[in-house]
């Protein structure tokens, strides 16, 4: 018998498309006018605008970080022991920072969800 096969996306990965595109749309430096030129009460309002940036985020960041530590630890076993290799993928994705604060909002400090490869 023949069986039929869906051609809607699964769950998987649909969550891994919206997490790559998420991910590719913070690339870009958040930036809003100056505090100086935003007037009273923006500092509250940044700061909740960074909590409320940071519930999406953050939970994508650990995601990454989490997919990251694995491969990473793959790679380490598949390599025979070679920690370079794991470096390399560690490095990336775990590093970076997983908290939007209110310096991002402003502009004043760049966002970067991924970290830098260990330079050897």
């Amino acid at each position: 018998m023949i069986q039929m096969v869906s051609q809607r996306p699964r769950p998987l990965v649909r969550l891994i498309l919206r997490a790559l595109l998420v991910t590719f749309v913070f690339q870009a430096t958040v930036s809003v006018r100056s505090v100086s030129a935003a007037g009273s009460g923006s500092q509250a309002i940044q700061g909740l605008g960074s909590y409320f940036l940071t519930l999406p985020y953050g939970g994508i960041k650990m995601a990454v970080a989490v997919l990251g530590a694995v491969a990473g630890g793959m790679g380490f076993i598949f390599t025979g022991g070679d920690k370079v290799t794991a470096d390399k993928i560690w490095g990336p994705a775990m590093g970076g920072e997983y908290v939007i604060t209110p310096e991002h909002i402003r502009g004043e400090k760049d966002l970067h969800f991924f970290g830098q490869a260990p330079s050897k």
